[in-house]
């Protein structure tokens, strides 16, 4: 690689690094989104000849000029951010492979993303939460929504993070239980399970595995008698549906999706006094544009950290088509002191 080379020439090879670092296609495909916006603004607004466009021709200006245009034509701020981590991870590449580059990547490394400010209700109260378990029924197909409801907020997991577990992701028998979860490149990682989740853990998986194999899905819909990896829109409906319900007793309760339970699993961690870095490695954030090194997750403090998110909920509901072994098992689940009353 040399400065008199022509700017573009190793996007190929620089997707087939993405690929060799385990990104996830959807980052690879964000990259390229947003080097080929790029070289748009250059050719059509800059009229610069893309064939003749070398890496002298490219400076910090000129990508500030285009951060800027980004954001004079509409797009959010967030998006401009995108666009320019996907600039400075090519320059990056392309330095690593040429020292002479190196300049151009400090220069650019200068140019700051920035502050986007969380949209309203991107994240619910624990009050809300409470209120939102306390919808589903306590029928067969309300405990498994539940179970999703309470799996996603206590876990932080991606939604399809979650409905890629399988049985054998699960271990509730060691002194701290946990589940592994895949992530984005298919990077797996261990996520601790609060108290209150383990317990509705045990009645879920009494319920609905008893005769599982490892492999089976932890979430899942029977089709023609067989067992098939649920969707994510049915998931989408579940939270909608029980979102709606809890919406009738406060009016403040936004619109449910999955990422807002994401967003408040981590919202409340970093309240609770977890460092940003332990964060960002129990939810497998992808840290492109910083070297911030991770530590390394002890597990035991982040068990007492979710402790202190974890209340047990005191929900009156019907659930008399379980059997009465199953009942005795919500007893426990649902109420520390006192039993349900048929």
């Amino acid at each position: 690689m040399k400065k008199t080379e022509l700017f573009f020439i190793h996007i190929n090879s620089f997707i087939e690094h993405m690929k060799t670092e385990l990104k996830s296609d959807k980052t690879i495909e964000t990259y390229i989104n947003g080097l080929n916006s790029f070289r748009k603004y250059l050719t059509e607004v800059l009229n610069m000849d893309i064939e003749k466009m070398t890496f002298n021709d490219i400076n910090d200006n000129i990508i500030r000029s285009y951060l800027k245009y980004v954001v004079d034509i509409g797009s959010s701020l967030a998006t401009r951010n995108i666009k320019l981590v996907s600039i400075k991870e090519y320059i990056r590449y392309c330095a690593h492979h040429d020292i002479t580059l190196v300049p151009l990547q400090l220069s650019v490394s200068k140019i700051k993303t920035k502050k986007v400010i969380p949209k309203q209700h991107n994240w619910i109260t624990k009050e809300q939460m409470e209120l939102l378990l306390e919808q589903p029924s306590r029928n067969r197909t309300g405990i498994r929504d539940r179970f999703i409801i309470l799996f996603l907020f206590s876990t932080g997991t991606r939604l399809n993070e979650m409905l890629e577990c399988r049985i054998g992701d699960i271990h509730l028998n060691n002194k701290d239980p946990y589940v592994i979860v895949t992530g984005k490149g298919n990077k797996r990682r261990v996520i601790p399970l609060t108290n209150e989740l383990i317990e509705n853990m045990k009645v879920y998986i009494n319920l609905f595995h008893r005769n599982s194999s490892p492999e089976d899905y932890l979430i899942y819909t029977i089709h023609d008698s067989r067992k098939y990896k649920m969707s994510q829109d049915n998931v989408q409906r579940i939270l909608r549906k029980y979102g709606h319900m809890a919406k009738k007793a406060d009016a403040n309760m936004p619109e449910l999706h999955p990422h807002m339970l994401r967003h408040s699993f981590g919202a409340i961690l970093y309240r609770s006094g977890m460092s940003r870095a332990e964060i960002a490695k129990l939810m497998g954030h992808e840290q492109e544009s910083t070297t911030e090194i991770y530590v390394e997750t002890d597990v035991e403090m982040i068990k007492e950290t979710l402790k202190r998110i974890s209340d047990s909920q005191k929900i009156k509901d019907d659930y008399e088509n379980l059997s009465e072994e199953e009942k005795d098992r919500l007893n426990k689940m649902f109420y520390a002191d006192k039993s349900i009353k048929n």
